[in-house]
Protein backbone atom coordinates (compact mmCIF):
# COMPACT_ATOMS: atom_id res chain seq x y z
CA UNK A 1 0.00 0.00 0.00
CA UNK A 2 1.60 3.34 -1.04
CA UNK A 3 0.35 5.20 2.02
CA UNK A 4 1.83 2.61 4.35
CA UNK A 5 5.13 2.66 2.45
CA UNK A 6 5.36 6.45 2.79
CA UNK A 7 4.67 6.41 6.53
CA UNK A 8 8.33 6.12 7.69
CA UNK A 9 9.39 9.10 5.56
CA UNK A 10 6.38 11.17 6.60
CA UNK A 11 6.67 10.68 10.35
CA UNK A 12 9.84 12.76 11.02
CA UNK A 13 8.27 15.80 9.36
CA UNK A 14 5.05 15.20 11.27
CA UNK A 15 6.88 14.83 14.58
CA UNK A 16 8.66 18.14 13.99
CA UNK A 17 5.35 20.02 14.04
CA UNK A 18 3.70 21.34 17.21
CA UNK A 19 1.22 18.89 18.68
CA UNK A 20 -1.85 20.84 17.55
CA UNK A 21 -0.61 21.11 13.95
CA UNK A 22 0.46 17.46 13.84
CA UNK A 23 -2.88 16.27 15.16
CA UNK A 24 -4.80 18.50 12.75
CA UNK A 25 -2.78 17.05 9.86
CA UNK A 26 -3.53 13.52 11.01
CA UNK A 27 -7.24 14.25 11.40
CA UNK A 28 -7.51 15.55 7.84
CA UNK A 29 -5.40 12.67 6.51
CA UNK A 30 -7.42 9.95 8.22
CA UNK A 31 -10.72 11.34 6.91
CA UNK A 32 -9.24 11.44 3.38
CA UNK A 33 -7.92 7.88 3.75
CA UNK A 34 -11.29 6.53 4.93
CA UNK A 35 -13.27 8.26 2.18
CA UNK A 36 -10.89 7.47 -0.69
CA UNK A 37 -10.22 3.80 0.19
CA UNK A 38 -13.68 2.25 -0.21
CA UNK A 39 -13.15 -1.52 -0.43
CA UNK A 40 -10.95 -2.06 2.65
CA UNK A 41 -12.14 -3.39 5.98
CA UNK A 42 -12.10 -0.51 8.50
CA UNK A 43 -9.92 1.91 6.48
CA UNK A 44 -7.72 4.53 8.12
CA UNK A 45 -5.21 2.19 9.71
CA UNK A 46 -2.02 3.82 8.43
CA UNK A 47 -2.84 7.29 9.75
CA UNK A 48 -4.10 5.88 13.05
CA UNK A 49 -0.80 4.03 13.47
CA UNK A 50 1.04 7.32 12.88
CA UNK A 51 -1.10 8.88 15.62
CA UNK A 52 -0.05 6.08 17.93
CA UNK A 53 3.57 6.67 16.95
CA UNK A 54 3.21 10.32 17.98
CA UNK A 55 2.03 9.16 21.39
CA UNK A 56 4.95 6.75 21.59
CA UNK A 57 7.31 9.61 20.73
CA UNK A 58 6.19 11.50 23.84
CA UNK A 59 3.18 13.58 22.77
CA UNK A 60 0.26 13.83 25.25
CA UNK A 61 -1.89 10.74 24.72
CA UNK A 62 -5.28 12.41 25.12
CA UNK A 63 -4.32 15.41 22.99
CA UNK A 64 -3.56 13.03 20.12
CA UNK A 65 -5.98 10.16 20.62
CA UNK A 66 -9.24 12.04 21.24
CA UNK A 67 -9.17 14.20 18.07
CA UNK A 68 -7.99 11.28 15.92
CA UNK A 69 -10.73 8.99 17.25
CA UNK A 70 -13.29 11.71 16.54
CA UNK A 71 -11.88 12.15 13.02
CA UNK A 72 -12.10 8.40 12.35
CA UNK A 73 -15.74 8.32 13.47
CA UNK A 74 -16.52 11.41 11.38
CA UNK A 75 -14.68 9.90 8.41
CA UNK A 76 -16.84 6.79 8.60
CA UNK A 77 -20.00 8.89 8.47
CA UNK A 78 -18.69 11.02 5.60
CA UNK A 79 -17.67 7.93 3.64
CA UNK A 80 -21.09 6.36 4.16
CA UNK A 81 -22.96 9.42 2.92
CA UNK A 82 -20.49 9.93 0.08
CA UNK A 83 -21.09 6.37 -1.13
CA UNK A 84 -24.85 6.90 -0.93
CA UNK A 85 -24.56 10.24 -2.76
CA UNK A 86 -22.49 8.77 -5.60
CA UNK A 87 -24.94 5.90 -6.07
CA UNK A 88 -27.91 8.29 -5.97
CA UNK A 89 -26.26 10.57 -8.53
CA UNK A 90 -25.71 7.70 -10.93
CA UNK A 91 -29.27 6.50 -10.46
CA UNK A 92 -30.57 9.96 -11.35
CA UNK A 93 -28.47 9.85 -14.50
CA UNK A 94 -29.93 6.43 -15.39
CA UNK A 95 -33.63 6.68 -14.43
CA UNK A 96 -34.57 3.61 -16.47
CA UNK A 97 -32.04 1.46 -14.65
CA UNK A 98 -33.14 2.89 -11.29
CA UNK A 99 -36.77 1.98 -11.98
CA UNK A 100 -35.74 -1.53 -12.99
CA UNK A 101 -33.76 -1.94 -9.77
CA UNK A 102 -36.56 -0.54 -7.60
CA UNK A 103 -38.98 -3.05 -9.11
CA UNK A 104 -36.67 -5.97 -8.40
CA UNK A 105 -37.04 -7.91 -5.17
CA UNK A 106 -34.06 -7.07 -2.97
CA UNK A 107 -31.96 -9.99 -1.76
CA UNK A 108 -32.13 -10.71 1.92
CA UNK A 109 -28.88 -9.92 3.68
CA UNK A 110 -27.67 -12.06 6.52
CA UNK A 111 -26.29 -10.66 9.75
CA UNK A 112 -22.75 -11.71 8.88
CA UNK A 113 -22.85 -9.94 5.51
CA UNK A 114 -24.33 -6.83 7.17
CA UNK A 115 -21.43 -6.62 9.63
CA UNK A 116 -18.91 -7.14 6.84
CA UNK A 117 -20.54 -4.47 4.69
CA UNK A 118 -20.62 -2.01 7.61
CA UNK A 119 -16.85 -2.39 7.98
CA UNK A 120 -16.50 -0.73 4.53
CA UNK A 121 -18.28 2.62 5.00
CA UNK A 122 -18.33 3.80 1.38
CA UNK A 123 -19.58 0.42 0.18
CA UNK A 124 -22.23 0.36 2.92
CA UNK A 125 -23.58 3.73 1.82
CA UNK A 126 -23.47 2.85 -1.86
CA UNK A 127 -25.20 -0.49 -1.25
CA UNK A 128 -28.16 1.24 0.42
CA UNK A 129 -27.55 -0.01 3.96
CA UNK A 130 -29.70 1.76 6.57
CA UNK A 131 -27.74 4.43 8.42
CA UNK A 132 -28.75 3.36 11.94
CA UNK A 133 -27.70 -0.21 11.22
CA UNK A 134 -24.39 0.96 9.74
CA UNK A 135 -23.60 3.45 12.51
CA UNK A 136 -24.19 0.96 15.33
CA UNK A 137 -22.16 -1.81 13.70
CA UNK A 138 -19.20 0.30 12.63
CA UNK A 139 -18.94 1.89 16.08
CA UNK A 140 -18.85 -1.51 17.77
CA UNK A 141 -16.04 -2.60 15.44
CA UNK A 142 -14.12 0.67 15.63
CA UNK A 143 -13.67 0.77 19.42
CA UNK A 144 -11.32 -2.24 19.74
CA UNK A 145 -9.79 -1.45 16.33
CA UNK A 146 -8.81 2.07 17.41
CA UNK A 147 -7.35 0.82 20.69
CA UNK A 148 -5.29 -1.79 18.85
CA UNK A 149 -4.08 0.58 16.11
CA UNK A 150 -3.06 3.35 18.51
CA UNK A 151 -1.28 0.85 20.76
CA UNK A 152 0.54 -0.75 17.83
CA UNK A 153 1.64 2.67 16.58
CA UNK A 154 2.93 3.65 20.00
CA UNK A 155 4.96 0.43 20.20
CA UNK A 156 6.34 0.99 16.69
CA UNK A 157 7.37 4.59 17.39
CA UNK A 158 11.00 3.63 17.98
CA UNK A 159 11.15 1.44 14.88
CA UNK A 160 9.74 3.73 12.20
CA UNK A 161 11.42 1.81 9.40
CA UNK A 162 8.96 -0.98 10.15
CA UNK A 163 5.79 1.04 10.60
CA UNK A 164 4.81 0.50 6.96
CA UNK A 165 5.06 -3.24 7.51
CA UNK A 166 3.11 -2.87 10.76
CA UNK A 167 0.36 -1.05 8.84
CA UNK A 168 0.08 -3.83 6.29
CA UNK A 169 0.14 -6.56 8.92
CA UNK A 170 -2.35 -4.69 11.10
CA UNK A 171 -4.74 -4.43 8.15
CA UNK A 172 -4.54 -8.16 7.54
CA UNK A 173 -4.93 -8.94 11.23
CA UNK A 174 -7.92 -6.59 11.52
CA UNK A 175 -9.58 -8.27 8.56
CA UNK A 176 -8.91 -11.68 10.05
CA UNK A 177 -10.21 -10.64 13.47
CA UNK A 178 -13.44 -9.25 12.01
CA UNK A 179 -14.10 -12.39 9.98
CA UNK A 180 -13.15 -14.72 12.83
CA UNK A 181 -15.34 -12.86 15.31
CA UNK A 182 -18.29 -13.09 12.97
CA UNK A 183 -17.76 -16.83 12.55
CA UNK A 184 -17.51 -17.38 16.29
CA UNK A 185 -20.67 -15.38 16.98
CA UNK A 186 -22.75 -17.17 14.39
CA UNK A 187 -21.13 -20.63 14.73
CA UNK A 188 -21.74 -21.52 11.14
CA UNK A 189 -19.20 -23.77 9.44
CA UNK A 190 -20.26 -22.47 6.03
CA UNK A 191 -20.28 -18.80 7.03
CA UNK A 192 -17.15 -17.93 5.06
CA UNK A 193 -18.74 -19.06 1.81
CA UNK A 194 -22.00 -17.30 2.67
CA UNK A 195 -20.19 -14.04 3.47
CA UNK A 196 -18.22 -14.22 0.25
CA UNK A 197 -21.31 -14.89 -1.86
CA UNK A 198 -23.39 -12.13 -0.25
CA UNK A 199 -20.59 -9.58 -0.33
CA UNK A 200 -19.83 -10.30 -3.98
CA UNK A 201 -23.55 -10.05 -4.79
CA UNK A 202 -23.76 -6.61 -3.14
CA UNK A 203 -20.58 -5.48 -4.90
CA UNK A 204 -21.94 -6.64 -8.27
CA UNK A 205 -25.24 -4.86 -7.65
CA UNK A 206 -23.36 -1.69 -6.72
CA UNK A 207 -21.13 -1.90 -9.81
CA UNK A 208 -24.20 -2.50 -11.99
CA UNK A 209 -25.83 0.61 -10.53
CA UNK A 210 -22.76 2.74 -11.21
CA UNK A 211 -22.09 1.30 -14.68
Amino acid sequence: MPVAAAAPAFFPALNALPTAAAVATLCVAVVVEIVLVPAVLLPGGTVTLLAGALIGAGRPALAVAVPVVAAVVAGDQLAFFSGAAVTGWWRRRRPGRAEQESGAQPARRGRTAAWLTASMPSVAGGAGMRYRSFAARVLVMRVPWLAAALSAGALAAHSLARIGHVAGIAGLVASGVVLTALLVVHRRPGAVRAVARRTMAMMRRLSTTIA
